[in-house]
């Protein structure tokens, strides 16, 4: 990551009260060792689980609405801000009007981040909290300081610059609201512009039954069919791991490699039908991804849970008796079998 400007604007506001004040830095935060840092556990934080994701309803923006597009579009030129501290005060001053009807919101922090990253770019703004913290003097004596809270994100964003400028229809928009409440998301959402977020695990669990979906339309044996499933499944966990959106293209040709065109042509066209409605490119929740490969289940007595791969072989289902037969018990679980026998 090359980070090209940053800034960080302060929004003084207490809960209870309407009135809102900006304190705007005339200038740039300097890009050293500290700006790094705190970038670093910024980005560490916002890749975690619970990404939404979404793209502007006007992307070039207009005099109604969220001003955010209009600001990217008027300031953000040939990859780089014409002024990035007057293009940050102005979407400081925009946020400033969504928070300012909500009382029971507070103040915080604006961090505006602009990086490089593979010749792509991209803008974070970050809601940050101070907190009181414990320092110690040169005399060694305690005293109480204030410090960034970088444990929790509140409000985030990140949108893919080079994405948005070029006029891609995907979901170039990734944010988070930690565990802000309803009311806090929706100002957020309304400043940002965005249309319906799309949340990765809801997408990622519609990418898992569309695999499915596939197998069975297919008629692909049972193994083949956990086979498929499994480079799925090791495709996306690269996506997520390298925290790059999966483009539902990508498994379209896994799906020409391992079989043909044609029915690559029916994975994307049962994609895109009215069950699925897949976005081009989604971000993976890696948790979402356990039901390519397992199968589970439970009631309020039993619980089952066991890789796919094993149907057929030591996990037999009947569909007419609607029994399953399991063979090579675990080792734990046959001794605990054993002695209740004796």
């Amino acid at each position: 990551m090359s980070i090209s400007n940053l800034i960080v604007h302060e929004i003084q506001k207490h809960e209870g009260e309407r009135k809102a004040i900006l304190i705007a830095r005339p200038n740039e935060n300097p890009v050293d060792g500290q700006a790094e840092a705190l970038s670093a556990q910024v980005t560490n934080l916002f890749n975690r689980s619970g990404m939404n994701t979404g793209r502007f309803v006007n992307p070039q923006g207009s005099e109604e609405g969220a001003q955010l597009p209009s600001l990217l579009f008027k300031h953000f030129k040939n990859d780089g801000f014409v002024n990035f501290a007057e293009f940050t005060k102005q979407c400081a001053a925009e946020y400033l009007k969504y928070v300012e009807p909500v009382e029971a919101v507070e103040g915080g922090l604006l961090w505006f981040n602009h990086y490089e990253l593979n010749d792509t770019h991209f803008l974070y703004i970050v809601m940050l909290k101070r907190k009181k913290g414990i320092g110690l003097g040169s005399d060694l004596s305690l005293s109480q300081i204030d410090q960034i809270e970088t444990e929790k994100l509140h409000m985030s964003l990140r949108i893919n610059l080079t994405a948005w400028q070029s006029g891609d229809d995907g979901r170039y928009i990734a944010f988070r609201f930690g565990r802000a409440p309803k009311f806090e998301s929706e100002y957020f959402t309304q400043f940002i512009g965005c249309d319906e977020p799309k949340v990765a695990a809801k997408e990622t669990k519609k990418l898992v039954d569309l695999t499915s979906a596939f197998c069975v339309s297919e008629g692909l044996p049972t193994r083949q069919a956990n086979e498929f499933k499994k480079v799925v499944a090791e495709h996306c966990q690269a996506k997520a791991q390298d925290r790059e959106p999966l483009a539902i293209k990508d498994i379209a040709s896994q799906v020409e490699s391992r079989f043909s065109t044609e029915q690559a042509n029916k994975f994307l066209d049962i994609a895109g039908s009215d069950s699925f409605n897949m976005e081009k490119e989604i971000f993976v929740e890696k948790a979402a991804l356990k039901k390519l490969t397992r199968l589970s289940g439970s009631s309020r007595a039993l619980t089952l849970s066991f890789d796919s791969d094993l149907l057929g072989e030591s996990v037999m289902f009947d569909a007419d008796t609607g029994t399953l037969t399991i063979k090579n018990l675990p080792r734990s679980l046959l001794k605990q079998l054993e002695l209740m026998s004796v």
